[in-house]
């Protein structure tokens, strides 16, 4: 399953490298814990909470709300 659009950063990377984010400007909440590359992963570690994304994700794994980022694009900063 993929999915694109726009995405809040509701909690900053943490020292896992998982970044939690709310659909914008729905309220579903998703959990990146994998990445493309590491210029998505630098991209999307440089964000605070609160800034809004243009990520394109990949379903990380079979269960869960778990996902990977293909591509990110920062739209606002906090």
């Amino acid at each position: 399953m993929n999915r694109s659009g726009k995405y809040t950063i509701v909690e900053a990377c943490n020292d896992h490298g998982a970044i939690t984010l709310r659909e914008f400007p729905r309220n579903g909440t998703l959990y990146v814990v994998e990445y493309d590359d590491p210029d998505v992963k630098a991209e999307l570690s440089s964000l605070d909470a609160g800034s809004v994304v243009e990520l394109d994700l990949r379903r990380a794994g079979r269960r869960g709300n778990a996902w990977r980022a293909e591509s990110a694009r920062a739209v606002e900063t906090a």
